[in-house]
Formats: structure tokens, C-alpha cells, sequence
């Protein structure tokens, strides 16, 4: 990953987030002043990588939008209670909802955003089932794969 494009990366995500939320209240949310907001969205240098984490866990999207450069994506550690049959309705729902949505055969990006929005709250609930399964056995952590 070349500094160029990991830099825009994280100038596209902190521009979002300052629109959506105020830089004001972004720059505070990532215990960061506003210039450094200001020198992350307008300059082609890469912050520091407390002020880089502290801002992406402001907005877990952003996270995601530059961990997606290197195929990978973050779930929280902890999913809180898993209910069981709640997991179980949402996997269903969100199955039925797919399957609904590729009745015409193809997937679009309409698509994608009404699924996505059905398997986020969902995907950390599983990956804490993997994580008991895991911590049970004395399974480390399995390392991300990278995309090719």
C-alpha cells in the first residue's frame, strides 16, 4: 500500500466523518485539536497513529473504509449478550431477505446496502460464538487473509 493512497484512504473517511458530525465534535469524539482534523483531510501527510486510531474508533465505518484497503474488516470484541434465538431470527431474515433480493439473479449496489445493513449487527454476534469456541479450545486468534 503505497503512503499516497493510504493517506487519501484516511482523508476520504475524516472528511466524511467531519461532515456528518461537525469537525468540532469529530475532532473531540478522536481527542484530536481541529488542525489536526484539518491537516488529515487537506494534507498529503498521514497522521500520527494514536491521533489515526483514536479518529477511526469516532466512526467504526471509517475504520473499516481504510482496513478495506488491506481486506480486512474490524468487529468489536465484544458483541455483548448473545441471545441465541435472536441470532438465529436475524441470520433467518437476513437469508430470506437475500434470497428475495436475488430472485432476479443479479445483485446490485441497492442491494448490497439493504443487506450490509441486515448482516452488520450480526457479524460481531458470530464472530464472539467463533472467538468461545476458540478461547474454549486455546485457539489463537486466527490472522486475517488477505485479499488478492
Amino acid at each position: 500500500m503505497s503512503k499516497t493512497k493510504l493517506s487519501q484512504a484516511i482523508s476520504a473517511a475524516w472528511s466524511r466523518c467531519a461532515l456528518s458530525m461537525g469537525q468540532g465534535v469529530f475532532a473531540d469524539a478522536s481527542d484530536m485539536d481541529q488542525v489536526t482534523v484539518r491537516r488529515g483531510i487537506s494534507g498529503p501527510s498521514l497522521p500520527s497513529s494514536e491521533n489515526l486510531l483514536n479518529s477511526l474508533a469516532a466512526d467504526p465505518t471509517a475504520l473499516n473504509e481504510v482496513l478495506s484497503l488491506y481486506g480486512l474488516t474490524a468487529t468489536p470484541k465484544d458483541s455483548g449478550e448473545i441471545s441465541d434465538m435472536d441470532l438465529i431470527t436475524s441470520l433467518s431474515g437476513a437469508v430470506a431477505e437475500y434470497l428475495r433480493r436475488m430472485a432476479d439473479g443479479r445483485r446490485c449496489h441497492i442491494d448490497d446496502g439493504a443487506l450490509a445493513s441486515l448482516f452488520r449487527p450480526i457479524i460481531p454476534q458470530m464472530q464472539a460464538i467463533v472467538d468461545a469456541d476458540n478461547s474454549r479450545r486455546g485457539v489463537a486468534a486466527m490472522p486475517a487473509q488477505r485479499g488478492k
